[in-house]
């Protein structure tokens, strides 16, 4: 396969050719390339797949089930805002070129599980009600699981192994259990998405820090690093010698969403995999970076649970926004798809990976944040056609889409400097998916969530409690996984 690329995309070259089998992710020097402008060049120099057929499917109606809101699927025509007629121009892209007719039918994404329902009830009915449905990861897991929708490594032209830049690699292996790819992420699924640290730069300069930049460069961008960083960073601002929304914080963010610190950082998993098996993590280290987490959240001003005062997750975390945009936090712990609601922060912020657990690390780890996948239904009349138009529009989203997020709503508008437009690169790069979050989070994750917040350092009495039961779902899970192959 031959592939070429525009300027524009060269930045994604480094952000989208993901290691593939366990090869290492690229660290943060080995995407220091110079930075696209939008302007650049008119050559035709677009990514192509050329192991798709040149078939002409005489005006078929291709259903798309997706998110109005956060995920679109479609416009009618363009209306200048950047990120939708990109969308608008890739659609019609594949519909030229395959001779087909997009018919989205959308939800706003509060309404998710509606798109999940459709999904069963056609599946169960054996309905070829549409072709492609966009979900949410424990939904798609799900579908697939129940056999209503095929294993990405049982779909026609999907190559799981293949080194196609339109694939996330890293991401799709940490989901391969027991030779069983269930999906097949690709630049249609997901924005430029990844866990990550925003961290505001003017304190940065004010506390006369260390420039975090570098200390990801050189690998000592470590939990003890940002401990130390956020310990220096609280300050009881009203004097009153308490810590209330009035004061500054070394993070603001969830109990859950802080937790990520204390393993997906570090690479030490909830659920550990070992040739393509899972199971119930019991590693000591582990438990000591939970226990060292949970020493910092007793400190007062560690971090302020927007949750615990505000109860709705949405409100939780536009609180925390607000507090960082005026200068309240030294971190946010977010996703990079919240990137667009910081462009009227007054100081400057930036974008980190999650730190490792030090400086032996390989690679920084990071959780996929926002995204869905788009599955076909396992009965569809015809399944190769399915796979042909979302392989091509993953490579259009890839030609259209990518760049206009990386290269204009975000370069132009919401990130601040070259340095953070890099970060953004190898969080994307880093993203995997760890079983004990999603989608065991409720019975894997709830005790180590519980044992950091009760105070009480026990960890191991926790996991050792709840094993049976946290077994027992990975032994259901592998019989489901038996009974696709």
């Amino acid at each position: 396969m031959k592939v070429k690329y525009t300027l524009p995309t060269l930045l994604l070259l480094s952000a989208l050719l993901i290691s593939c089998g366990g090869e290492t992710v690229p660290t943060a020097e080995s995407t220091d390339t110079a930075l696209p402008q939008s302007e650049a060049t008119t050559e035709d120099t677009s990514y192509r797949a050329e192991y798709l057929p040149d078939v002409d499917y005489n005006g078929y109606e291709f259903r798309v089930i997706g998110y109005s809101d956060q995920y679109p699927v479609d416009f009618e025509k363009e209306s200048g805002a950047i990120i939708d007629d990109a969308i608008y121009r890739r659609n019609r892209k594949v519909e030229e070129e395959y001779n087909i007719k997009i018919k989205a039918t959308e939800y706003p994404f509060t309404e998710y599980p509606e798109a999940a329902a459709a999904f069963s009830k056609a599946g169960r009915a054996q309905s070829d009600d549409f072709d492609l449905a966009a979900l949410i990861f424990r939904d798609g897991y799900n579908v697939v699981l129940e056999g209503l929708a095929p294993a990405a490594s049982t779909m026609p032209v999907v190559d799981l192994h293949a080194d196609r830049p339109w694939y996330n690699n890293s991401l799709n292996e940490s989901i391969n259990i027991d030779g069983v790819g269930l999906f097949c992420y690709t630049a249609y699924d997901i924005l430029p998405s990844g866990g990550c640290l925003l961290f505001n730069k003017a304190l940065v300069t004010e506390l006369d820090m260390e420039d975090p930049y570098k200390l990801v460069d050189n690998g000592t961008w470590t939990n003890e690093t940002v401990y130390k960083m956020s310990m220096e960073a609280i300050s009881d601002l009203d004097g009153d010698a308490k810590f209330t929304a009035a004061d500054r914080f070394a993070f603001i963010t969830e109990w859950d969403r802080l937790t990520v610190l204390a393993y997906y950082g570090t690479g030490t998993m909830l659920v550990e995999m070992t040739d393509g098996i899972p199971t119930v993590s019991q590693n000591e280290t582990l438990y000591d970076t939970f226990t060292v987490l949970q020493e910092y959240t007793n400190q007062p001003g560690f971090f302020l649970d927007t949750f615990k005062e505000y109860g709705a997750a949405e409100s939780s975390r536009t609180l925390g926004y607000h507090l960082f945009k005026q200068g309240q936090s030294m971190f946010v712990i977010t996703s990079t798809t919240t990137l667009t609601s910081l462009g009227d922060m007054e100081d400057d912020y930036g974008i980190l990976p999650y730190p490792k657990l030090n400086e032996e690390q390989d690679r920084y780890y990071c959780y996929l944040g926002s995204s869905e996948i788009a599955l076909p239904l396992s009965c569809s009349s015809d399944l190769e056609r399915v796979c042909i138009i979302k392989e091509a529009l993953a490579v259009e989203s890839l030609n259209h889409v990518y760049p206009a997020y990386y290269d204009n709503a975000l370069r132009n508008r919401y990130v601040r400097d070259e340095e953070s437009l890099r970060m953004l690169e190898l969080v994307v790069n880093s993203v995997v998916l760890d079983l004990g979050q999603n989608p065991f989070w409720d019975i894997i994750r709830t005790p180590w969530l519980n044992t950091l917040q009760s105070k009480k350092p026990n960890f191991a009495s926790a996991v050792e409690k709840n094993l049976k039961k946290s077994q027992k779902a990975l032994d259901e899970l592998m019989a489901m996984i038996d009974a696709i192959k």
